[in-house]
Protein backbone atom coordinates (compact mmCIF):
# COMPACT_ATOMS: atom_id res chain seq x y z
CA UNK A 1 0.00 0.00 0.00
CA UNK A 2 0.90 3.94 -0.49
CA UNK A 3 0.88 6.27 2.53
CA UNK A 4 -0.86 10.13 2.11
CA UNK A 5 -0.10 12.61 4.23
CA UNK A 6 -3.32 12.68 5.29
CA UNK A 7 -3.01 8.71 6.71
CA UNK A 8 0.28 9.86 8.39
CA UNK A 9 -2.16 12.33 10.16
CA UNK A 10 -4.59 9.75 11.33
CA UNK A 11 -1.42 7.31 12.47
CA UNK A 12 -0.13 10.14 14.62
CA UNK A 13 -3.80 10.66 15.86
CA UNK A 14 -4.10 7.51 17.01
CA UNK A 15 -1.45 7.90 19.52
CA UNK A 16 -1.72 11.91 20.21
CA UNK A 17 -5.25 13.10 18.85
CA UNK A 18 -5.87 16.46 17.68
CA UNK A 19 -8.14 17.14 20.14
CA UNK A 20 -6.15 16.69 23.27
CA UNK A 21 -4.02 19.51 21.79
CA UNK A 22 -4.45 22.90 23.75
CA UNK A 23 -7.04 25.48 22.32
CA UNK A 24 -3.91 28.05 21.91
CA UNK A 25 -2.04 25.34 19.84
CA UNK A 26 -1.86 24.24 15.69
CA UNK A 27 -1.27 20.57 15.34
CA UNK A 28 -2.14 18.23 12.23
CA UNK A 29 -1.71 19.02 8.70
CA UNK A 30 -0.29 22.72 8.30
CA UNK A 31 1.55 22.78 4.57
CA UNK A 32 0.93 20.99 1.78
CA UNK A 33 -1.80 18.45 0.42
CA UNK A 34 -3.46 15.46 2.09
CA UNK A 35 -3.84 13.64 -1.00
CA UNK A 36 -0.18 13.88 -1.64
CA UNK A 37 2.00 10.50 -1.58
CA UNK A 38 4.62 9.85 0.72
CA UNK A 39 7.74 7.51 0.51
CA UNK A 40 9.64 9.51 2.78
CA UNK A 41 9.02 11.55 6.48
CA UNK A 42 11.43 13.38 7.99
CA UNK A 43 11.18 13.81 11.37
CA UNK A 44 12.71 16.75 13.76
CA UNK A 45 11.48 18.91 16.49
CA UNK A 46 11.23 22.31 14.40
CA UNK A 47 11.05 22.80 10.92
CA UNK A 48 13.71 24.91 10.30
CA UNK A 49 15.67 26.17 6.63
CA UNK A 50 18.62 23.47 7.25
CA UNK A 51 15.68 20.85 8.22
CA UNK A 52 13.99 21.75 4.81
CA UNK A 53 17.46 21.21 2.98
CA UNK A 54 17.70 18.01 5.02
CA UNK A 55 14.22 16.95 3.40
CA UNK A 56 15.16 17.88 0.09
CA UNK A 57 18.33 15.97 0.09
CA UNK A 58 16.66 12.67 1.41
CA UNK A 59 13.78 13.36 -0.96
CA UNK A 60 11.22 13.38 2.00
CA UNK A 61 8.04 14.36 1.13
CA UNK A 62 6.84 15.23 4.34
CA UNK A 63 8.33 16.92 7.21
CA UNK A 64 6.44 15.78 11.26
CA UNK A 65 7.88 18.21 13.65
CA UNK A 66 6.87 18.98 17.29
CA UNK A 67 7.15 22.67 17.22
CA UNK A 68 4.29 23.88 14.43
CA UNK A 69 4.90 26.82 11.91
CA UNK A 70 1.77 29.35 11.69
CA UNK A 71 1.61 29.20 15.30
CA UNK A 72 0.79 32.70 15.42
CA UNK A 73 -1.74 34.31 12.84
CA UNK A 74 0.15 35.72 10.20
CA UNK A 75 -0.53 39.36 7.84
CA UNK A 76 1.65 38.33 5.05
CA UNK A 77 4.06 35.85 3.24
CA UNK A 78 6.98 37.73 2.60
CA UNK A 79 10.27 36.12 3.02
CA UNK A 80 11.91 38.80 4.54
CA UNK A 81 11.47 36.80 8.45
CA UNK A 82 12.48 33.60 9.36
CA UNK A 83 9.46 32.13 9.02
CA UNK A 84 8.11 33.13 5.88
CA UNK A 85 11.01 32.34 4.07
CA UNK A 86 10.65 28.63 5.54
CA UNK A 87 6.71 28.70 4.32
CA UNK A 88 7.94 30.32 0.94
CA UNK A 89 10.58 27.43 0.81
CA UNK A 90 8.54 24.29 1.97
CA UNK A 91 5.38 25.55 -0.68
CA UNK A 92 8.33 26.24 -3.53
CA UNK A 93 9.10 22.57 -2.99
CA UNK A 94 6.27 20.75 -2.77
CA UNK A 95 6.66 20.02 0.93
CA UNK A 96 4.14 18.93 3.59
CA UNK A 97 4.11 19.58 7.25
CA UNK A 98 2.36 17.84 9.86
CA UNK A 99 3.13 18.94 13.84
CA UNK A 100 2.30 16.96 16.71
CA UNK A 101 2.84 19.62 19.79
CA UNK A 102 0.71 19.71 23.21
CA UNK A 103 -1.13 16.57 22.31
CA UNK A 104 2.42 14.68 21.85
CA UNK A 105 3.43 16.38 25.25
CA UNK A 106 0.69 13.98 26.97
CA UNK A 107 2.12 10.55 25.51
CA UNK A 108 4.79 7.89 26.31
CA UNK A 109 6.52 9.49 23.06
CA UNK A 110 7.18 13.10 24.39
CA UNK A 111 9.83 14.72 25.19
CA UNK A 112 9.40 14.13 29.06
CA UNK A 113 8.88 10.29 28.88
CA UNK A 114 11.77 10.15 26.08
CA UNK A 115 14.13 11.96 28.56
CA UNK A 116 13.04 9.31 30.90
CA UNK A 117 14.29 6.40 29.37
CA UNK A 118 17.48 8.17 28.61
CA UNK A 119 18.01 8.84 32.33
CA UNK A 120 17.15 5.14 32.93
CA UNK A 121 14.30 5.56 35.18
CA UNK A 122 11.97 3.00 36.58
CA UNK A 123 8.08 2.76 37.42
CA UNK A 124 7.93 6.20 34.65
CA UNK A 125 4.46 7.34 34.66
CA UNK A 126 2.20 10.01 33.95
CA UNK A 127 0.68 11.84 36.92
CA UNK A 128 -0.72 15.29 35.10
CA UNK A 129 -1.36 16.11 31.45
CA UNK A 130 2.54 17.09 31.20
CA UNK A 131 4.44 15.80 34.40
CA UNK A 132 5.80 12.59 34.25
CA UNK A 133 7.64 10.83 37.34
CA UNK A 134 10.22 8.02 37.94
CA UNK A 135 12.20 6.87 40.40
CA UNK A 136 16.08 5.60 40.32
CA UNK A 137 17.60 2.08 41.63
CA UNK A 138 19.40 3.93 44.44
CA UNK A 139 19.03 8.10 45.36
CA UNK A 140 21.75 10.46 43.89
CA UNK A 141 23.00 13.76 44.82
CA UNK A 142 21.58 16.67 42.86
CA UNK A 143 25.51 17.70 41.79
CA UNK A 144 25.94 13.99 40.45
CA UNK A 145 22.35 13.89 38.95
CA UNK A 146 23.28 17.56 36.69
CA UNK A 147 26.11 15.65 35.00
CA UNK A 148 24.16 12.72 34.55
CA UNK A 149 21.22 14.81 32.63
CA UNK A 150 23.80 16.74 30.79
CA UNK A 151 25.24 13.16 29.53
CA UNK A 152 21.90 11.34 28.57
CA UNK A 153 20.86 14.81 26.87
CA UNK A 154 24.06 16.12 25.05
CA UNK A 155 22.72 19.75 26.64
CA UNK A 156 24.05 21.88 28.96
CA UNK A 157 22.21 21.47 32.46
CA UNK A 158 21.94 23.99 35.39
CA UNK A 159 21.06 22.72 38.85
CA UNK A 160 19.22 25.25 40.86
CA UNK A 161 18.75 23.89 45.05
CA UNK A 162 21.36 22.32 47.53
CA UNK A 163 23.54 20.10 45.45
CA UNK A 164 23.83 17.83 48.25
CA UNK A 165 20.14 16.98 48.19
CA UNK A 166 19.75 13.39 47.15
CA UNK A 167 17.34 12.59 44.22
CA UNK A 168 15.16 9.07 44.24
CA UNK A 169 11.87 10.46 42.51
CA UNK A 170 12.61 12.66 39.41
CA UNK A 171 10.15 14.72 37.69
CA UNK A 172 10.01 15.47 34.13
CA UNK A 173 8.39 18.17 32.10
CA UNK A 174 9.77 18.87 29.11
CA UNK A 175 9.74 21.89 27.27
CA UNK A 176 8.68 25.38 29.42
CA UNK A 177 6.77 23.86 32.40
CA UNK A 178 8.75 24.89 35.44
CA UNK A 179 5.45 26.12 36.97
CA UNK A 180 4.29 22.34 37.72
CA UNK A 181 7.31 22.22 40.54
CA UNK A 182 5.06 22.13 43.11
CA UNK A 183 3.02 19.89 42.33
CA UNK A 184 5.47 17.71 41.49
CA UNK A 185 6.41 17.84 44.91
CA UNK A 186 3.57 17.14 46.50
CA UNK A 187 3.60 14.17 43.77
CA UNK A 188 6.89 12.99 45.96
CA UNK A 189 9.57 14.13 43.34
CA UNK A 190 12.53 15.45 45.21
CA UNK A 191 13.37 17.52 41.80
CA UNK A 192 11.96 18.41 38.58
CA UNK A 193 13.64 18.23 35.26
CA UNK A 194 11.93 20.91 32.51
CA UNK A 195 13.67 23.19 29.66
CA UNK A 196 13.25 26.69 31.10
CA UNK A 197 13.63 27.82 35.14
CA UNK A 198 12.61 31.30 36.00
CA UNK A 199 14.44 33.32 38.04
CA UNK A 200 11.06 33.58 41.11
CA UNK A 201 10.56 29.40 40.33
CA UNK A 202 14.09 28.88 41.17
CA UNK A 203 14.20 31.13 44.38
CA UNK A 204 10.94 29.42 45.57
CA UNK A 205 12.03 25.91 44.69
CA UNK A 206 15.00 26.19 46.39
CA UNK A 207 13.98 27.70 49.60
CA UNK A 208 10.95 24.21 49.89
CA UNK A 209 14.15 21.73 49.78
CA UNK A 210 13.13 21.26 45.80
CA UNK A 211 15.55 20.99 43.22
CA UNK A 212 14.96 22.31 39.46
CA UNK A 213 17.09 21.16 36.63
CA UNK A 214 17.12 23.48 33.55
CA UNK A 215 18.02 21.43 30.55
CA UNK A 216 17.37 23.55 27.72
CA UNK A 217 13.57 23.42 26.15
CA UNK A 218 15.41 22.27 22.53
CA UNK A 219 17.60 19.90 24.80
CA UNK A 220 14.64 18.26 27.10
CA UNK A 221 12.52 18.00 23.70
CA UNK A 222 14.89 17.03 20.92
CA UNK A 223 15.19 13.47 22.98
CA UNK A 224 11.68 12.62 21.25
CA UNK A 225 12.60 12.61 17.86
CA UNK A 226 14.14 9.51 17.45
CA UNK A 227 11.64 7.81 19.27
CA UNK A 228 9.07 9.46 17.09
CA UNK A 229 10.48 8.13 13.96
CA UNK A 230 11.03 5.11 15.52
CA UNK A 231 7.44 4.89 16.52
CA UNK A 232 6.00 6.05 13.01
CA UNK A 233 8.44 3.21 11.18
CA UNK A 234 7.22 0.38 12.98
CA UNK A 235 3.72 1.87 12.52
CA UNK A 236 4.25 1.56 8.86
CA UNK A 237 6.17 -1.33 8.60
CA UNK A 238 2.88 -3.14 10.59
CA UNK A 239 0.81 -2.49 7.34
CA UNK A 240 3.73 -3.22 4.95
CA UNK A 241 3.70 0.52 4.09
CA UNK A 242 6.99 1.49 1.83
CA UNK A 243 7.76 4.32 3.76
CA UNK A 244 11.47 5.25 4.89
CA UNK A 245 11.11 7.48 8.44
CA UNK A 246 14.27 9.40 9.02
CA UNK A 247 15.36 11.48 12.48
CA UNK A 248 16.62 14.80 11.64
CA UNK A 249 20.22 14.98 11.98
CA UNK A 250 19.79 18.86 12.15
CA UNK A 251 20.94 20.41 16.02
CA UNK A 252 20.80 24.01 15.80
CA UNK A 253 21.98 24.37 19.34
CA UNK A 254 24.79 21.25 19.36
CA UNK A 255 24.55 17.80 19.22
CA UNK A 256 22.09 16.15 20.94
Amino acid sequence: MFATVGWIENVLNEVAPAETAESYDNVGAIIGRRDAEVTKILVALDCTLDVVREAKELGAELIVTHHPLLFHPRKNLLEEDAEGRILCEMVRSHLSLIAAHTNLDQTELSGSASCARLLGLQNVRKETNYLFLGEFEKPVKAEALEGKIARALSFPVRCYGDGGSLISTLAIAGGADDGDWQEAKALGAQALLTGEVRHHNALAASMSDFVLFDGGHYGTEAPLVPFLAEYLQKRLNDVQCNVRVYPSQCAPFGSV
